[in-house]
């Protein structure tokens, strides 16, 4: 079970609440999961912010992160598995019912039989799954794109693509090359919106993002797609977490939940304060 305090995760997947508000709100629930070469301080922050944000408890899923070389191998190798899900995953079809014993083996048959497995897209898929009949919100940032969409996709595989009704995607700076058909809107599911700084070197290795940025708009259908300053020379520096958090993608998920005011930067500094007090060693 998650904790509910302001806990440093440490390994993969690891599961923590975060809940800087007090909100008792528990519909939809929303996860966060980081990307890259992120470390267990910034993982907590970010959470915390996003709770401090959004007005709702936020569970945040741990990409641990082992250092540059082992982070970027293992993008690959999560790369490699969502543009192959992406390829196998081509029809529309209804609820599937599995009782949660047999959906737990078959996770277990598949986690043993894989040898890119990432243990973080495992524990989300696995809270998708004990959660498939509550509206859920997942956050994923850089390569916490490729987990969720890895999740998704091994959601779909067990449960078909009805089964995605109750999932959205808000994509923040995302490298996947493919989502689950089943997940967009016009298909009965969820949604999924694209947030990215169109200069984002690690963003225009999605094709469609990289399609935009060349305004290639016959194969940019990628749902509900957000940019903001396309131009300057492509680079890390517009890959950051809370740039890509402001403003689009902020304002249209506290609108999915509900809320009407305008976000500006006042907005945003005050939550920053408030995790600053709660995380004041992560600020030195």
């Amino acid at each position: 079970m998650p904790t509910t305090n302001l806990s440093i995760p440490s390994k993969y997947g690891e599961l923590n609440v975060y809940n800087l508000t007090g909100s008792r709100s528990s519909t939809p629930i929303i996860y966060f999961v980081n990307g890259i070469r992120v470390p267990g301080e910034d993982h907590a922050k970010t959470a915390a912010l996003l709770s401090v944000l959004t007005e709702h408890p936020i569970r945040g899923v741990y990409n641990k992160t082992d250092g540059a070389i082992v982070d970027v191998k293992q993008c690959i190798r999560d790369y490699t598995q969502n543009a192959i899900a992406r390829g196998l995953s081509f029809r529309l079809t209804p609820n599937k019912h599995i009782a949660d014993d047999e959906l737990v083996k078959k996770l277990d048959q598949l986690i043993g039989s894989s040898l890119i497995w990432n243990l973080a897209t495992v524990a989300l898929f696995r809270q998708l799954a004990i959660n498939r009949s509550r509206m859920k919100y997942i956050v994923a940032h850089s390569q916490g794109n490729l987990l969720a969409s890895n999740a998704l996709f091994v959601l779909e595989d067990f449960l078909r693509s009805g089964a995605l009704s109750n999932e959205r995607v808000y994509s923040l700076a995302s490298p996947s090359p493919g989502w689950p058909l089943g997940l967009r809107h016009t298909n009965g599911g969820g949604g999924r919106q694209d947030n990215a700084y169109m200069n984002g070197l690690v963003a225009l290795l999605r094709p469609h993002n990289l399609a935009a940025k060349l305004r290639v708009a016959k194969i940019q259908n990628a749902g509900d797609f957000r940019t903001h300053q396309g131009g300057g020379v492509v680079g890390i520096a517009a890959h950051d977490t809370e740039l890509n958090i402001a403003f689009n993608f902020l304002q249209s998920i506290r609108n999915d939940l509900g809320y009407t005011d305008l976000i500006d930067e006042n907005f945003l500094n005050r939550a920053r304060s408030t995790v600053a007090e709660y995380f004041p060693e992560v600020n030195k």
